[in-house]
């Protein structure tokens, strides 16, 4: 008899809430789908400085040295064309390519990568830059070798 009073009182308790769960598991529920959801916006989080930050960055970076190209910088396009720059007009700028001084233009969009004259020998090569010390993982000094 006390079973079924007790049974009862249970009945009663969960009448309110309409889906037969006591209070404990409903709380260990909307717990769960609050984790879920803060999972979802920590991965996003993750991703946004993993990912896209690091992106718009190099973006902003590179249109920067679009717009402040000079005649003789070096330049490779997004098609893989390597020239120094010879002539710059609105949105175009005619490199020239190899030994035989091809001149091809393309529009700045297309740049992909910019090199200052000043950082550049005079055969066209790069110059190196000399070997900067840089602290590792661990906090230790190595020194940076290319």
């Amino acid at each position: 008899m006390t079973d079924f009073i007790l049974r009862a009182g249970e009945a009663a308790g969960n009448a309110g809430t309409g889906t037969g769960m006591s209070s404990d598991e409903m709380m260990g529920t909307t717990y769960g789908s609050l984790m879920s959801i803060g999972l979802l916006v920590l991965m996003f989080v993750v991703f946004y400085f993993i990912l896209i930050r690091p992106q718009r960055k190099r973006e902003k970076e590179l249109k920067e040295e679009v717009s402040k190209l000079s005649v003789g910088d070096r330049v490779v396009t997004i098609g893989g064309l390597v020239g120094f720059v010879a002539n710059i007009k609105d949105n175009e700028i005619t490199i020239s390519t190899s030994a035989a001084n091809t001149l091809v233009t393309f529009t700045k969009s297309a740049i992909s990568t910019v090199t200052k004259r000043d950082k550049l020998n005079p055969d066209g090569t790069v110059k190196k830059e000399p070997a900067s010390e840089k602290k590792g993982l661990f906090g230790s000094k190595k020194k940076d070798e290319e």
